[in-house]
């Protein structure tokens, strides 16, 4: 209802499951690494256990999206079933013919393990993963664990991934599921975000969706997560009412009383810790109310697209809320008080990016980036999180906004742990990550070297010198299965498209401008580096 409005092209907030809206906090990552782990590993069990609303589903869906053409995928969403019915679902959605009439569990498992052994001769690996797995038996559990025995003499036939809430894990600790918990080669608890993470989730959420301006103000962030207590679908679902609130109202951002009034709306009076149950999330998303139409007002002033963050703290090693622990108090710096949003602060954050490398750009230049293009760079901007830049692993132009709205250029020099170095207009600051988050919203914009003829995408069927460049920059990244080529053939492109999964990109098998960045962030050491910050 409100996405012209507020500008966006889909729903931000939606508690769909979209992997496009996954928040890749440390958290998150840490999660996809165990379930990337289980996929490649030869392991029988993986177990990823979280809070109703944390994200789990979504990391899963996640991972989906990531696997290895080699691997075939088995999702059971429904495992509330009987033994005969967990089988019979595992052969549907591997596609395995089994006779209806003669359906005994002997007759299943024989069926798998026959397509298992063929899929194992044929170079493939197969995966079963189970979401809502609390809800297993233990009798199917025990079955899921005799399928973990198909093996040939060097490797399991079968990994399965199991998804749940806590009480899976006390389910699991039952005397009689000892055999099951001894399988389980990995395992992790995703815990619901940090009031650190809040404002960055938000962010990038609404930049996913499109949104070009500021919607919800920083400064109420933290009473959000004090609502929600960083359970991302209780966060989905009270910013969704309060930019419902704002649009009737014909408001241009969300209010901390629109915020409060849309909390008691969804939520009622219950504290932050009665949230955390199934029942009273599943009860918040039947109070969604619907709004009647209002008059379109469009809001006219300059804001900005969004982002997220990583923190470097640990599950494993974060206590619960309600713990008191005593950890030595570290300084971390703040915001630097001499930053003001200037005119011209943009001009300076070039200046300092292009030193970074080697390029003496004058004040007064009015187009930079044609200065790159003579230099064999491209100017590339993006919207992300600081993930993805410290992924690219380059100097970047961060726009970012004081306490009034105004936004600002700053360059990013580099990222160590909790802090980030940046080069403002009056110079050099250390600041800590999380007041960065604070005031970037996801804009960047960065250098990159283009192949030899300058140009930012090559296709299949391209031929010459940009192609000898191509196969041996993926050469020299460890796609050893490519030769020099001079034509882009099937084989350049199942090269690029391997290059493209291991480095996590949309794997199109076209090397376009995204694909030719990271590849150049691979394969460059010429190309000044956030983790080895040269001279500004």
């Amino acid at each position: 209802m409100y996405n012209k409005y507020f500008g966006l092209t889909e729903e931000p907030f939606s508690i769909a499951a979209n992997p496009r809206f996954l928040y890749m906090s440390a958290r998150h990552r840490e999660a996809l690494a165990h379930l990337l782990y289980g996929i490649r590993s030869d392991s029988g069990f993986v177990l990823l256990s979280g809070e109703v609303g944390t994200g789990k589903t979504t990391v899963c869906r996640c991972l989906l999206e990531q696997l290895p053409e080699d691997t075939e995928v088995a999702f059971i969403l429904n495992p509330k079933v009987s033994v005969i019915e967990m089988l019979g679902s595992i052969c549907d959605e591997l596609h395995i013919a089994y006779s209806k009439l003669d359906c005994s569990v002997k007759t299943l498992v024989d069926a798998i393990n026959r397509h298992l052994l063929q899929r194992h001769a044929d170079g493939r690996k197969t995966v079963v993963i189970i979401d809502e797995a609390q809800n297993l038996s233990l009798d199917v559990l025990e079955q899921l664990r005799l399928l973990t025995n198909l093996e040939t003499n060097e490797r399991k036939l079968m990994r399965i991934i199991l998804l749940g809430q806590p009480e899976l894990e006390t389910m699991l600790s039952r005397p009689e599921l000892k055999q099951v918990q001894q399988r389980i080669t990995a395992r992790y608890h995703l815990l619901p975000l940090d009031r650190s993470e809040v404002g960055a989730y938000v962010s990038h959420r609404l930049a996913v969706a499109g949104r070009q301006k500021m919607v919800f103000p920083a400064r109420i962030f933290s009473r959000l997560y004090d609502k929600t207590g960083g359970v991302p679908r209780l966060i989905n679902v009270i910013c969704d009412r309060a930019m419902l609130g704002a649009y009737v109202r014909s408001q241009p951002r969300v209010n901390s009383s629109t915020l409060n009034k849309a909390a008691r709306e969804v939520m009622g009076r219950s504290s932050p810790r009665r949230w955390l149950s199934p029942g009273a999330i599943m009860a918040s998303l039947l109070l969604i109310s619907v709004a009647t139409t209002a008059a379109l007002l469009y809001d006219q002033e300059q804001s900005m697209p969004v982002t997220t963050m990583l923190s470097q703290e640990s599950v494993e090693a974060a206590p619960p809320p309600e713990a008191t622990v005593e950890v030595p108090v570290l300084e971390v710096p703040g915001w630097p008080e001499q930053v003001i949003a200037e005119d011209n602060s943009l001009a300076t954050a070039q200046i300092a990016q292009f030193k970074q490398w080697g390029i003496e750009l004058e004040n007064d230049d009015i187009a930079p980036c044609k200065t790159a293009l003579k230099r064999g760079l491209r100017c590339y901007s993006g919207v992300g999180n600081l993930g993805s830049v410290a992924n690219y692993d380059r100097p970047a132009i961060l726009t970012l906004f004081n306490d009034k709205g105004q936004k600002y250029q700053a360059t990013l020099l580099s990222i160590d742990n909790d802090k980030a170095t940046l080069a403002f207009r009056h110079g050099i600051e250390t600041v800590a990550i999380r007041y960065l988050e604070a005031r970037w919203q996801g804009q960047y914009q960065l250098l990159w070297r283009t192949p030899p003829d300058g140009r930012s995408v090559v296709r299949p069927g391209d031929q010459g010198e940009n192609i000898i460049w191509l196969t041996k920059s993926l050469f020299a990244a460890g796609i050893k299965s490519v030769k020099i080529h001079t034509r882009y053939s099937e084989k350049v492109t199942s090269a690029v498209k391997e290059f493209q999964r291991k480095s996590g990109l949309e794997i199109d098998g076209i090397a376009g401008r995204q694909t030719l960045i990271q590849l150049n962030s691979s394969t460059d050491d010429s190309i000044p580096r956030l983790s080895n910050r040269g001279e500004s």
